[in-house]
This record gives structure tokens, sequence and C-alpha cells, in this order.
């Protein structure tokens, strides 16, 4: 380990001045001299910064944070084609590490710092605030969590011996808010308006989701298959990630097989029916496009023909006409939405629907937290106390077959 020296200046300390001095000008691009007022203040510093220093058999300690991430993010491709990842996971590494190198530090643009000169100090003092623009909390602890990642990534590869990121506190935009959710505004008489309020198929998707809390990736990703009859189950062991398609669920405790109550056990097979016994590997809810209207259309001679007119046909996408392909987040954004005005109540997301199982859930289950937190995916009981726990206001002691009775 290359160890900076200490020197003493008697100059400074007949000024009565901080006399012991650490000089970095000699292996840091922005060194310089420091003064402590104590020899034993100046050693501590010393062996701090020199621990960054270590010069290995690679050339890992020259490194920028560019030349780091293209390393890093390579080495996160080779786990998505082993499939010890998934692709949501790495683009959503991708994203936090662009926006991590995309801010300046010492008016310097991070990409184009050495991996061993960054300090804690500056990630607190500089970085932090330029991240944490326009950010909520759950924004930036989840692009902090990506960011202690990479920086652990670079003691292993030997850019450098220590984590800048221990001990920093997260910062995030008080003007950004995390968005709550009205308890008022998912009680069961509010979510039973807005069901009456579709049309029959969308009734069921939403009946579903009340009644079984699923994550809206996880049930766009449901097949038929899933549908365990025989065991009144529903087995849940993926989701859409975004524009990905199907990968994992969200935590490994998003595996699990949920209750299937009677009557929707009954919706779900007199739609079954109707579809015509579809096979196991098909969606269970999916896209269903209306008849497209025609447009006409002219070529470059002037004559016109009649074509039906498609946004995209890539499966997934909205305005797709293709049947059967997997719903999307405005689809069901769109329902939820014209149901509340059709009913006449306050809107309300998909995600509130979640909000609403797990809440009659824990009613339903006071006492066993862990069954509320296994139907629910989560990894910890604590998730589920805290940020489900205090939604309903009224509702009854008596335990019912579902959650939401079905009209």
């Amino acid at each position: 380990m290359m160890q900076l020296k200490v020197s003493f200046r008697k100059g400074k300390a007949n000024q009565n001045r901080k006399a012991w001095c650490v000089d970095t000008r000699s292996v840091q691009s922005d060194g310089g001299e420091k003064f402590f007022a104590t020899k034993d203040e100046a050693q501590n510093y010393s062996a701090r910064i020199s621990k960054e220093l270590i010069r290995s058999d690679s050339d890992s300690w020259t490194w920028t944070f560019q030349e780091l991430s293209e390393v890093y993010i390579a080495s996160i491709e080779k786990q998505v084609r082993e499939g010890e990842q998934s692709n949501s996971y790495l683009n959503e590494k991708v994203r936090h590490i662009s926006q991590f190198l995309g801010v300046n530090v010492n008016n310097k643009p991070l990409a184009e710092t050495l991996v061993w000169e960054l300090t804690t100090g500056q990630i607190e003092l500089q970085l932090m605030d330029q991240l944490k623009v326009g950010r909520s909390k759950k924004t930036m602890q989840n692009l902090f969590g990506s960011i202690n990642k990479f920086m652990k990534a670079a003691k292993k590869y030997g850019c450098r011996e220590t984590n800048p990121c221990a001990g920093v506190e997260i910062k995030f935009d008080l003007a950004k808010p995390k968005r709550k959710t009205n308890p008022a505004n998912i009680q069961p008489g509010v979510i039973t308006k807005i069901i009456a309020a579709m049309d029959p198929k969308w009734r069921l998707i939403t009946s579903f989701a009340a009644n079984t809390g699923l994550r809206q990736g996880e049930l766009r990703a449901l097949t038929w298959g899933d549908i365990l009859w025989n065991t009144n189950k529903v087995n849940v062991d993926k989701a859409f990630k975004h524009q990905d398609g199907i990968g994992a669920t969200k935590t490994e405790a998003g595996t699990r097989k949920v209750p299937l109550g009677k009557s929707l056990k009954k919706a779900l097979q007199e739609y079954y029916i109707e579809k015509g016994r579809p096979e196991d590997s098909t969606l269970l809810f999916s896209h269903e496009p209306n008849v497209p209207s025609q447009h006409a259309f002219s070529n470059q001679h002037g004559k016109y023909t009649k074509a039906n007119f498609a946004f995209s046909k890539k499966p997934g996408q909205p305005h797709t006409l293709r049947p059967g392909s997997a719903l999307t987040h405005k689809h069901f954004l769109k329902a939820v939405h014209q149901a509340c005005d059709d009913a006449g109540v306050a809107h309300i997301t998909w995600h509130d629907l979640r909000h609403f199982a797990a809440s009659m859930l824990l009613k339903k289950h006071s006492n066993d937290l862990w069954e509320v937190s296994k139907r629910l995916g989560h990894e910890q009981k604590s998730t589920t106390e805290n940020i489900y726990g205090h939604f309903i206001e009224d509702i009854t002691e008596d335990d019912e077959e579902d959650l939401l009775a079905l009209g």
C-alpha cells in the first residue's frame, strides 16, 4: 500500500495555525495540501486516502467511472444470458448507472473521474443534491441501491478498497411527496360501485384483483394454466416487467399460491367456457380489441384505398389489433378511471385495488400477519403492517368466503 507522508510545517505552528500536513498533489488530479491540528488526525487521514492508492496486478486502479460502468454492465449482461438475472434488472441498472454518471463532482463529469478518487463527502455534499432533483424518496432509495451495488463492484474489481456509499444519508426531493391512498376511496362500498360500472370482462378482471391482491404485472402475466382448479389456488410465478415482457416476480417471496374464493372461481369457470376452453399457455386476461374502423389512404398516384389503421402491431402495446396480446398499464388505468367516472366516485389507481385487498386480508386474518404477507408476496411482515394496516374504517367482523362478493 502506498502511504502518504505526514509533514510538520514549523512556520504554520509559529502562527498558531494547523501545522500537520498531508500532500495529495502527487497522487490525485485535484489533490492539494490538507492541514490538521494534530499528528494523529493527519496520520488517520493519510491512512484513509492511502487505502485508495493500492496498485494491483491489473490496471483497474486507473479506471474512470465510465470504464467501470462498461465492465459492470457487461457482467450483468452475462448474468442475463446465463439466466441468473432478468432483462428488467439489467435495464434498471443501465438506467441508474447512466443517471449516476451524468452528475458532476468538483465541476468535472463523474464519468471522467477516477473511481478511487470519489469520497463519501463528495457523494453527500455534491452528488446527492444533484441526484435528488425531481425524485421521490422511493425513487432515490431504488437509485441509491443500484449505486451502492455499483461501488461494491468497484471494490471487487480492485478499483478501490472502500465503499464511499457506506453511511451516506439518502436525500430526496421534498416537492415530490409519496402518493398516499385515501382510505375513503377504497371502502368496500366504493370498490363495489366501481366494479358494477364496468363491462362484464373488466368487471371480472377488477374483481379478481380486488380479491387476490395481485400486482398488476403479476395479473397481466397469468395464464389459464396458473388457475389450479382442483386446489382452489392461483399460481403466481411470473410478472410483466415494463417493456421487457414476462420475467420473474418482484421478489422471491412473490412466487406463491394465492387462495381462490368460491364465487371468483365460479365466475372464472364461466369465463373459461365462454372463451372456448383456452389452452393452459393462453393468457388469462388478454387484449380484445374492438373491430377497427377503416381509414382512406392515397398512394403516390392519387388513388385511394381503404385499410384498417393500427398504431402498433407489437403484442402488449396500446392500439394493437392483435387479439390475445397482453394488456398494458394504459388499458388498466383507462378502465378503472372510466368506471370511477361512470360510478360518480373519486379516481383510484389500479394499485389501489391491491391496497384494498391487503387491508381486507389484514382485517380477516388479524391474528396471522404472516399469512397476509405470504398472500401479498412480501418478503417481510413489517412491509405488510406498515403500508397496508390503516385503510379500512368500517368492516364487519364476520369472515367472508371472498374478500369482495361478486354480484
